[in-house]
């Protein structure tokens, strides 16, 4: 009885630091959300998706609803398939549930990014038995994750990467419990957000493989790889669905080949752009407003440096491991953030030279997981003993 009591008090207590960080990014991201609307409509890229989720709803499902003013920034043939629909469905459905208005089409976002630190908290702490190890980890990951500016920025704001974070957040927190298939299920939803999310499927994957790998189990390497294509595909084909009542699958496959090829090319000049080191740096931020208010897709750099270390490290050890034959720790935060920040690095090599800040929130859940996961290897017995046995449990 006594251990249990204890366990539950551990549980409630790091339970407690989630919570208090889930309320420190609702507070945060509400707040700017609410100045916004207080100063203009639509801010920054929102005209683009605002407008699309409105054309949803209107030519395709149907809907009747009391709509807002368009931005007349984009024209009435206009569906933004450079990039795929899923994070237009979610604003579509704020404003079916909520309203038309620029607080309602923010409040998914803000929701989202809130719920995160308890996601990432409970992916560690849930697991039986109660772990006062786990639960400091998920501790950890919960507060580095709400200690990243870009986070409640970028959820302030109805634009796609929000949602792209959310769901590749929710991807690595069923990949830490061990939901493989389900995780890969959620990591091909966010790249239905954008394409950037195809990264939480190759680094879910990689971990697949490199298990496959540590175990000698050759056959399964196979699987892993035709698993993570057929899941991709099949997420991709029934998100598209909804699109096929007003284009052809032609017509989307042709789109969406015409987008691959405009994610490698730079944009015009205008708005601050940065590279990936510079998130890490916090340098040269993209700004979401500068008129009445300043707004900026700041990140904050001891946490992303934290981050980028912890994932580096652990995918360096994972790799050796698992090429050695010897268990590795079952770390999925660590494998997709390499994997986020190798395809943007890809992405500027193959010719965009225009990437910025606000991309970067895509990189704070799994990097907040990956500091954890660090956490984790070197404060276990198993890792102090260097037996390995204990890795992954």
């Amino acid at each position: 009885m006594g251990s249990r009591r204890l366990q539950a008090a551990l549980f409630l207590a790091g339970l407690a630091v989630a919570l208090l960080a889930s309320g420190c990014v609702a507070r945060r991201s509400l707040e700017l959300a609410r100045a916004y609307t207080e100063r203009q409509d639509y801010v920054s890229d929102e005209i683009y998706y605002v407008d699309t989720a409105r054309r949803y709803l209107q030519h395709i499902f149907k809907i009747n609803i009391n709509y807002y003013n368009y931005s007349n920034k984009t024209g009435d043939n206009y569906y933004n398939l450079e990039h795929p629909p899923l994070g237009k469905y979610i604003i579509a459905t704020s404003m079916v549930l909520c309203g038309d208005t620029p607080l309602c089409w923010r409040l998914p976002g803000i929701v989202e990014a809130a719920s995160l630190p308890i996601v990432l908290y409970l992916a560690w702490a849930a697991r039986r038995p109660v772990r006062a190890l786990n639960v400091a980890a998920g501790a950890i990951s919960a507060a580095a994750l709400a200690s990243d500016r870009i986070l409640y920025v970028d959820a302030s704001v109805a634009m796609l990467d929000i949602h792209l974070a959310f769901f590749t957040g929710l991807s690595v927190a069923l990949a830490v419990r061990r939901r493989y298939t389900s995780a890969l299920v959620v990591a091909a939803l966010a790249s239905t957000v954008k394409m950037s999310g195809l990264a939480a499927v190759g680094g879910i994957m990689l971990l697949g493989i490199a298990d496959a790998l540590a175990k000698r189990r050759t056959r399964d390497i196979a699987w892993r790889i035709f698993e993570s294509i057929i899941i991709t595909v099949l997420v991709w084909v029934i998100v598209y669905l909804p699109l096929t009542l007003r284009f052809t699958p032609q017509d989307l496959v042709r789109e969406t080949l015409a987008a691959l090829r405009w994610h490698t090319t730079s944009r015009p000049e205008g708005p601050p752009t940065s590279t990936p080191p510079g998130w890490i740096l916090n340098s040269n931020p993209f700004g979401f407003t500068y008129s009445g208010m300043l707004a900026l897709a700041e990140t904050t750099t001891i946490a992303e440096a934290a981050f980028l270390a912890s994932a580096v490290w652990i995918s360096l050890f994972i790799a050796y491991r698992s090429l050695r034959g010897r268990s590795i720790p079952w770390a999925p935060g660590s494998l997709v953030y390499v994997s986020t920040l190798l395809l943007y690095a890809a992405v500027y090599l193959m010719g965009n030279k225009t990437l910025y800040s606000f991309y970067a929130v895509q990189l704070s859940p799994p990097g907040a997981l990956a500091l954890a996961e660090a956490f984790h290897v070197l404060t276990s017995r198993a890792a102090i003993v260097a037996t390995g046995e204990e890795y992954g449990r």
